[in-house]
C-alpha cells in the first residue's frame, strides 16, 4: 500500500462513518491493542483485510499521534508470526497522512488447506475468530469442524450410503448417462454396466465390501435421497410485498423442494418463476420485457449452490436457501468458499475451485429433467454465466458474501434499462468517467458505480492501463487493489482522491 491507497481507504472511511467489515482501525496511542490478535485472526479466517494504527474512530478518523510507529510496525508483525498458528506474515508499512505516521498492514485471507489461524496461547477452540460487520467473533466449534474437514480435498460426496441400493436409483436416468460417458469417453467403451458405475463412484464399496450407492451417486440419480438425508433439500421462501397481519398468511409461497439434485433445480425454477413477474418497459428500441431476474441466471446460482456447498456429517441437517424478496433475492448455501478461490476472483473465467469432485464429474453427465440441458459444465464458467446473463437483462452485478459456514448470492430486482448490452465502447467509457470522477477507486467501487460486472470492469481497467489512463498499486488477491485515473495518457501524476464538503 501506498500514500495514495492510504488516502482512499481513510476517505471511504469517512464517508461511511465506521469500518467496513474489511478494514479494521486502531488508535494505538499506547502501543499495540491487545484486540489486535483476534482481528488477525479474523481477517485470515475470513477474506483479509486492512489494519491502520494511528487513527481515532471517535474523531472521525483523524490522525493520533505514535511515539514509536517503526517499533509498533515491528510488534504487529512479531506478534503475526509468533502469536499465530499458522503464523501471518501480514504486508506493512509507515506512511504518513495528515501530517503524522500511520502503521498499516495488510492480512491475505488464508487458504482452506490452513484455517483456522488461532491465537496460540488460547488454542483452537477458543482462540480462533471470523470477522462479522466490523468487529471479530469466535468461531463456533462447528466453524471449526468445517475449516478442519476443508483442509484437503473433501470426499463426502462419494461416502457409501449402506442403508441404499441400487434399486433406489432412477435407472432411466442411469441408463442415459452411461450412454453418454460411453460415447464421449474409451475408458468406458467396454465395461459393463455395473463397472462402469463403480468407475463413475455412483457405487462404491462399503465396509462390509457391499456394493452400494454414493452420496453423490445418491444425490445425482436417486429416486428420493430425502428417505436417507432428510434435510439435503431446497427451501424457498418468497416474501410479501407488504407487511404480514396477523390474520394473513406469513409468506407469499413457502415450498420446500424434494428430489434428486436435478429435480431440485428444475423444481426451484418453477417456484422461482411462479413468484416474479415479467414487466414491460418501453426503450428507445421500442417495447422491451423483462423478468424480475433472468431464469437462466437464477438456475446458475442454484446449481453452484447445490454443486459446492459443503456435505460433510456438520451440515446435512441445514438446507440450501433461497429467501425471494420485493427487492432482492437471496441463495445461501452451507459451507463457505473452499480452496484458494478468494471472493475478490468470483466471475473471473477459469477461477474455481470445486469442493464435491466427484459430484462435480456426475452433474456434467446427467439431464435436467424434460432436456437435453445438462446440470453443470464444470467448467468454472457458472458464475461467469451468471453475470453475463444480468448484464444482458441490463441488471446489476450480483453481490456475493463469504462466512466460514456459509456463502451467499444475491440479485437485485430488475429495474427500467439504463442500457442494452455491452458494446465495449459503451462499458470502457463508464468505467472512464466513474473512475476519473473518483479519482481513486477498487474494482467493486466501479462495479457498483457502473453497473457492469466485475469480469467486464477488470476487462476494461486492463485497457485503460494499457493506454496509459489508469495506473494500478496493489496484488491482484489484495483486498486493497486500487485504480487510478491519471490527468492525460502518459502522464505521471495522479488525480488525488475528492474530498467531500
Amino acid at each position: 500500500m501506498d500514500t495514495r491507497d492510504l488516502i482512499s481507504a481513510i476517505d471511504r472511511l469517512r464517508r461511511l462513518g465506521g469500518e467496513p467489515a474489511e478494514v479494521e482501525v486502531k488508535s494505538a496511542a499506547g502501543g499495540l491493542p491487545k484486540s489486535l490478535l483476534p482481528t488477525l485472526s479474523a481477517f485470515a479466517n475470513t477474506n483479509g483485510g486492512l489494519v491502520v494504527l494511528g487513527l481515532d474512530e471517535q474523531r472521525n478518523f483523524a490522525p493520533v499521534p505514535l511515539a514509536t510507529p517503526a517499533k509498533l510496525r515491528d510488534d504487529l508483525v512479531s506478534q503475526a508470526c509468533t502469536d499465530l498458528e499458522p503464523a501471518l506474515r501480514p504486508a506493512t508499512d509507515i506512511l504518513e497522512f495528515e501530517g503524522h505516521l500511520l502503521v498499516v498492514a495488510e492480512i491475505s485471507p488464508l487458504p482452506s488447506a490452513l484455517r483456522p489461524c488461532y491465537i496460540s496461547a488460547k488454542g483452537i477452540g477458543t482462540g480462533s475468530y471470523v470477522r462479522v460487520g466490523d468487529g471479530d467473533r469466535r468461531m463456533t466449534q462447528a466453524e471449526i469442524g468445517l475449516a478442519f474437514a476443508n483442509r484437503e480435498q473433501p470426499v463426502f460426496d462419494r461416502e457409501p450410503v449402506s442403508q441404499a441400493t441400487l434399486d433406489d436409483l432412477d435407472r432411466t436416468e442411469l441408463l442415459r448417462t452411461i450412454e453418454r460417458v460411453k460415447q464421449t469417453s474409451r475408458a468406458f467403451a467396454d465395461t459393463d454396466e455395473l463397472t462402469t458405475l463403480e468407475r463413475l463412484r455412483v457405487l462404491v464399496r462399503d465396509d462390509r465390501d457391499a456394493l452400494v450407492p454414493s452420496l453423490g451417486g445418491l444425490l445425482t440419480f436417486g429416486r428420493y435421497p430425502q428417505q436417507f438425508f432428510p434435510q439435503l433439500t431446497v427451501s424457498v421462501v418468497a416474501h410479501p410485498d407488504q407487511e404480514p397481519t396477523e390474520a394473513g398468511p406469513r409468506f407469499a409461497d413457502n415450498p420446500v423442494i424434494r428430489g434428486a439434485i436435478p429435480d431440485l433445480v428444475a423444481d426451484v425454477i418453477s417456484v422461482i418463476a411462479r413468484n416474479t413477474r415479467t414487466r414491460g418497459f418501453i426503450t428507445s428500441g421500442g417495447r422491451r420485457e423483462q423478468r424480475d431476474y433472468p431464469l437462466t441466471a437464477v438456475r446458475e446460482a442454484v446449481v453452484n449452490a447445490l454443486l459446492h456447498r459443503d456435505y460433510s456429517p456438520i451440515t446435512r441437517g441445514t438446507q440450501v436457501q433461497l429467501d425471494l424478496y420485493p427487492d432482492r433475492l437471496e441463495v445461501r448455501s452451507p459451507g463457505g468458499l473452499y480452496g484458494p478461490v478468494v471472493l475478490g476472483e468470483l466471475g473471473l473465467e477459469g477461477v474455481s475451485s470445486s469442493r464435491n469432485g466427484f459430484l462435480a464429474s456426475l452433474l456434467t453427465d446427467v439431464f435436467l429433467p424434460g432436456s437435453d440441458r445438462l446440470v453443470a459444465e464444470n467448467r468454472a464458467s457458472g458464475i461467469p454465466a451468471m453475470i453475463r446473463e444480468l448484464r444482458h437483462s441490463g441488471m446489476d452485478a450480483p453481490v456475493f458474501r463469504n462466512f466460514p459456514n456459509r456463502f451467499e448470492v444475491e440479485f437485485r430486482r430488475a429495474r427500467q434499462p439504463r442500457r442494452s448490452t455491452d458494446g465495449g465502447g459503451r462499458a470502457r467509457s463508464a468505467v472512464a468517467a466513474a473512475l476519473r470522477e473518483l479519482g481513486s477507486a477498487r474494482s467493486s467501487d466501479l462495479v457498483k458505480a457502473t453497473g457492469f460486472s466485475r469480469p467486464t470492469v477488470a476487462d476494461k481497467l486492463n485497457e485503460l492501463i494499457g493506454a496509459g489512463q489508469v495506473e494500478v498499486r496493489g496484488s491482484l488477491k489484495s483486498p486493497r487493489r486500487t485504480y487510478y485515473w491519471l490527468e492525460a495518457p502518459g502522464a505521471r501524476g495522479v488525480a488525488g482522491p475528492r474530498s467531500e464538503s
